[in-house]
């Protein structure tokens, strides 16, 4: 299995957390699977070699479509049953506003083509992006595509951009209602304006990076109850229920030495 983190140019730093790529053997007999965990990154997806069934939370499985999916607050499953390529982007939580222009809460739990996104460009992206002969190239492909959208930002985004970015990188344990003031708005004024940019109110976003802070806390020399304090939880039982939440398993279970991680996403061929 060959799996490739790269980290983008530095004028889509602010935008785009990292690009990455995954190429690997399955069958029937041994398929993939990968075990998606709630994540408050949108992301941009191309399957360009075999096929990958998606199943959301406990709805009806169904193929991946190249496009972006965006930012949810429940589990999901990939599996591929051949020989696989992907290639996918992730962006910052504020990214798809400033870079699309739709409010973020609009792709919560959803998926979008890039032609309903972004047109006729958007399906010539896909195309290219198909037809390139290695990952080099769609890194370019990908990165000219979104530096040429900068010039659509919005200058009256900017404040709300910088400050979901920087909780994104630090993941502080505030409260909402000290992020508001820090902000001169109301709560309600803030409350709103976050969710357009991060697709989920403040709760909730922090909540969920909260979680995903834990999944790099892999370690059998320190008990759940200090990984949950360490992350901000207040107890255990806290913990537990959000871990349950938003990976649909018990933490007892995917801290184990078998529990194969990719990065703060889920695992690879987690079994119970």
């Amino acid at each position: 299995m060959n799996f490739k983190i790269i980290q983008p140019p530095p004028q889509l730093a602010g935008y785009v957390r990292f690009f990455w790529f995954l190429e690997g053997s399955a069958s029937i007999d041994n398929p993939f699977v990968h075990h998606a965990f709630a994540y408050s990154y949108p992301e941009l997806t191309f399957c360009y070699k075999g096929q990958f069934n998606y199943l959301f939370g406990f709805e009806k499985g169904q193929t991946l479509s190249p496009g972006i999916y965006g930012q949810t607050h429940t589990f999901s499953k990939v599996t591929a049953k051949a020989d696989f390529g992907i290639f996918a982007c992730y962006l910052y939580p504020q990214a798809f506003m400033q870079l699309f222009g739709i409010p973020a809460n609009e792709l919560t739990n959803h998926y979008a083509d890039m032609k309903m996104l972004c047109g006729n460009d958007g399906e010539v992206l896909e195309e290219k992006i198909m037809l390139a002969l290695d990952n080099n190239e769609r890194i370019k492909l990908i990165a000219d595509f979104l530096e040429s959208r900068l010039r659509n930002i919005k200058t009256e985004y900017s404040k709300m951009h910088s400050f979901i970015n920087a909780i994104s990188m630090t993941q502080p344990v505030t409260s909402v209602k000290a992020l508001a003031e820090n902000n001169f708005l109301s709560l309600r004024q803030f409350e709103r304006r976050f969710k357009e940019f991060s697709g989920f109110n403040p709760k909730l976003f922090l909540r969920i990076m909260r979680f995903n802070s834990v999944l790099n806390k892999l370690s059998q020399n320190r008990s759940l109850a200090q990984i949950a304090y360490d992350c901000g939880y207040y107890d255990q039982s806290h913990f537990i229920h959000d871990f349950q939440k938003f990976s649909g398993y018990n933490p007892k279970d995917y801290f184990k030495p078998e529990t194969i991680a990719a990065t703060d996403r889920g695992t690879i061929e987690f079994k119970k």
